[in-house]
């Protein structure tokens, strides 16, 4: 009898055991899910500005009839006819006059763009944690699927736009970019010499030659650093030490020192290489 109790209690536990394996959703699942939750608010948040749009469209017709401009009032109305059938606004609407209405149509695209490129942003953070889990994992499948996912929800809402030569970068923003989609960022960053943003996290001499300064910046909340190279040609450096700790000193050729503790915040101008291991700048400077 006990015997028998055991058989049934073993085999009671390895169903629900199996039954807890089966409930558990893979990475793919998980990503889909979440990206279909983004592109819903994307959705919602397009339909919302296009229908203010459509009601200003109304509002500038009105302004138009008024003074009986018929041109541009008809053209107006052909706008609002199309966006209330098509319910998409993209630079190839946009009108070359009346100027009122193209003014109206930038406005409402370049927020449009901003709100949606912002929702995008804000869900990254999840889909990239859940890719580097599931590689941590071993579940490699289920993190190529994930970073598939990513891949299709930023190239179909946000355009790859290339960054200005000199504009100031958040090393989050930088960091994000490249665990996100690295071919991606490359297309935005690659080539390009920016400004990060970040705390500094350390430094030390460059371990192959010792002619360069190796610091180290790091966002926010994200894991890495962007590996920052200073030509010891051009830059001196010292360390101070005081009651709050060590301070970075860094001396270039002409013009002020810079001081920095670690953790403190600081801009480095450099040219991005992109990703090897890390995410490095070369030929670095500190503007001034």
């Amino acid at each position: 009898m006990k015997r028998l109790l055991l058989l049934i209690a073993l085999i009671s536990f390895g169903a629900h055991a199996h039954a807890q394996r089966v409930a558990v959703p893979n990475g793919a699942s998980l990503a889909e899910s979440e990206v279909q939750r983004i592109e819903e608010r994307i959705a919602n948040v397009r339909r919302d500005i296009l229908s203010k749009y459509e009601n200003q469209l109304g509002e500038l017709q009105l302004q138009f009839q008024k003074i009986a401009d018929l041109e541009s009032a008809i053209t107006v109305r052909d706008e609002r006819t199309r966006i209330h059938t098509e319910q998409a606004l993209s630079e190839l609407n946009l009108a070359k006059e009346p100027k009122s209405l193209r003014t109206l149509q930038q406005t409402t695209l370049t927020k449009m763009n901003d709100l949606v490129s912002g929702t995008v942003a804000e869900s990254l953070p999840k889909l990239i944690e859940l890719k580097k889990q599931l590689t941590v994992d071993g579940r490699l499948d289920d993190a190529v699927s994930v970073r598939q996912s990513i891949e299709r929800l930023q190239n179909a809402n946000v355009p790859i736009l290339r960054a200005e030569s000199g504009s100031i970068v958040p090393a989050e923003t930088l960091l994000r970019a490249y665990s996100a989609d690295r071919a991606r960022a490359d297309k935005t960053y690659k080539g390009v010499r920016i400004a990060v943003r970040g705390a500094m996290a350390g430094y030390k001499l460059d371990p192959e030659n010792g002619k360069n300064l190796l610091i180290y910046l790091t966002g926010g909340t994200s894991t890495g650093w962007v590996l920052c190279s200073f030509n010891l040609m051009q830059w001196r450096y010292r360390e101070d030490h005081s009651g709050s700790g060590t301070i970075l000193v860094l001396i270039p050729k002409d013009g002020a020192e810079v001081r920095v503790a670690k953790g403190g915040q600081m801009d480095i101008l450099g040219d991005c290489n992109g990703w090897d291991e890390l995410v490095k700048l070369t030929k670095c400077d500190v503007p001034r």
